[in-house]
């Protein structure tokens, strides 16, 4: 069984919240913070998608799901944690029961109830147009209310973790959602979250205010504003001028320059995240359906070159589809080789001794390093005779050109969230590999049909040891089919100002939706440390 993750955090009262002098934005400090976000901020509408992480991950300070997966409370290793659930069972391997917690109270006066989580899930799992969330809601099945504080599911298939995937995928809105437009919502949702949207504009600044009446006491600063910066550079400009207290996704470049003002702290997580990059296993033009082309792929590829020269050491070879500290994952299972000689034997074993070329999709300055990394794992495929051309795509466009299947690989981010049910959900079934679009390169290839019928046989798991066992064999065979370009997995990497004392939780996500102080919420001790690992077993 996968061991669990550990922690290495340590620990030390929160200090207080000082102003940066000099700054007239910073002045205000501790009663506002600013964060500037590389990614689109999105729409704050809950049934609608946007298509970016921001709107997943910072609708939560305002609209909030049932659980949350994350570090829990003692320390002792990642799991569910409780938000808007107080309790949850499963009587049978198909059926979930949730029990709400009670007096939980929205925005605008209504009392959360189960008719609320239902009046939700129905509408995502029903939408005229699936979005993402739809597709990793479904395996909940029929929701029935069972009284005023308790949900039931039905579920088609025994999943012993389907809560898991209601995460960031349901969140609560009030019923009066039912009398707005999407367009109405998006602009000011409405929640239980510990903060009220003032604006929530797409594109534009969101603005945030602490409120008072949330159950777990008002949370502070006073206000949020986040700010979209899609120019790295820009990011760490606003961050040296002062008018800014937290940076997301700082260039690896910058990081000297910020390390050595003494105002400025640069924050790290190790292994928070990789930037993926699924293959279209359907395809024939190119070559991707064979096996051997994608592991020649994934053997022309030098990762720990790429680890030391590109990112400098913040992040190191991907093992796999998962790494330590997912369930799942055991060690066992290593990076393929950096070996172009036999890359070059596997291309004349299926038949393409001079290569062949293929489009690939990929973001430019949302992620870490994506589009340097993406060159880089260029120039080492065209040493094997594999051109990749790259296509630098906006990731609303990227997104949805996925789902129709018009690609040959595409690039995403996946964050470390310990149960990769929701990793299979979206990577293996019909959002990134939709059937019914690809058949005309003939029927779902066995390897496929294989996984997926792992997934569900991880799903339906009696307990947690059994479910890490199938989640192991699956990752096995996902590795040796090649059915990822395995690059990087990543640090998550903030610069923040010194006296905003700032730290991330670690959660889905990396901890980008607590932007206001939640160790102190919970009652937890902040860590001093400027880097953790959540690789730590």
């Amino acid at each position: 069984m996968t061991r669990k993750i550990v922690a290495a955090i340590a620990v030390l009262m929160l200090a207080g919240l000082l102003p940066r002098a000099g700054s007239e934005a910073l002045a205000q400090q501790p009663t506002e913070r600013i964060v500037l976000m590389s990614e689109n901020t999105g729409a704050g509408d809950v049934f609608t998608e946007y298509g970016t992480n921001a709107q997943f991950y910072l609708l939560q300070t305002v609209v909030e799901p049932l659980v949350r997966i994350q570090l829990l409370p003692d320390g002792s290793g990642w799991g569910i944690v409780p938000v808007l659930a107080a309790s949850w069972s499963q009587p049978d391997p198909k059926t979930l029961v949730v029990k709400l917690k009670e007096g939980v109270k929205f925005h605008n006066g209504e009392e959360l109830t189960a008719e609320h989580v239902k009046y939700a899930f129905d509408t995502i799992v029903n939408a005229e147009k699936p979005t993402r969330r739809t597709v990793l809601l479904k395996p909940l099945g029929q929701a029935a209310v069972v009284d005023k504080y308790t949900i039931r599911w039905t579920m088609p298939e025994p999943n012993s973790f389907a809560l898991v995937n209601t995460d960031y995928n349901l969140l609560i809105p009030p019923l009066a959602r039912k009398t707005m437009t999407a367009e109405e919502f998006e602009k000011k949702p409405i929640g239980t979250g510990p903060y009220r949207a003032i604006e929530f504009a797409r594109d534009k600044p969101v603005r945030l205010e602490a409120w008072d009446g949330y159950r777990l006491g008002k949370p502070t600063p006073e206000r949020l504003t986040i700010r979209y910066v899609p120019d790295p550079s820009t990011r760490v400009a606003e961050l040296l001028a002062g008018r800014a207290h937290i940076a997301q996704r700082v260039p690896i470049d910058a990081l000297p320059s910020l390390k050595a003002d003494p105002k400025l702290e640069v924050i790290s997580l190790k292994g928070a995240s990789t930037n993926v990059y699924p293959i279209n296993v359907f395809k024939t033009t190119p070559p991707l359906r064979d096996k051997r082309v994608r592991q020649a792929m994934n053997y022309a590829v030098d990762r720990e070159g790429i680890a030391k020269s590109i990112l400098r050491g913040y992040g190191f070879a991907m093992p796999g589809p998962l790494w330590a500290g997912w369930m799942g994952h055991t060690d066992d299972i290593s990076p393929f080789p950096y070996d172009p000689e036999r890359a070059k034997a596997l291309l004349r074993e299926a038949g393409y001794p001079n290569g062949f070329g293929f489009e690939w999709l990929i973001t430019r300055g949302v992620f870490q390093k994506d589009f340097e990394v993406g060159e880089a794992v260029a120039n080492q495929l065209a040493k094997v005779g594999i051109k990749a051309n790259l296509v630098p795509v906006e990731r609303a466009r990227m997104l949805a050109q996925r789902s129709t299947g018009n690609y040959d690989v595409w690039s995403g981010v996946w964050p470390m969230a310990w149960e990769p049910s929701q990793v299979w959900y979206f990577l293996l079934g019909s959002i990134s590999l939709p059937d019914d679009k690809l058949t005309q390169w003939g029927a779902t290839p066995p390897e496929l049909v294989e996984t997926r019928r792992l997934a569900r046989e991880a799903a339906g798991a009696r307990d947690l040891q059994e479910r890490a066992q199938r989640q192991a064999q699956l990752v096995r065979l996902m590795h040796d089919e090649a059915f990822w370009l395995y690059v990087t997995v990543n640090d998550e990497i903030w610069g923040i100002q010194k006296d905003t004392r700032w730290r991330p939780y670690p959660a889905t996500w990396a901890g980008d939706y607590y932007w206001y102080d939640y160790w102190a919420m919970i009652g937890k001790k902040a860590p001093t440390a400027t880097s953790y690992d959540l690789l730590v077993r």
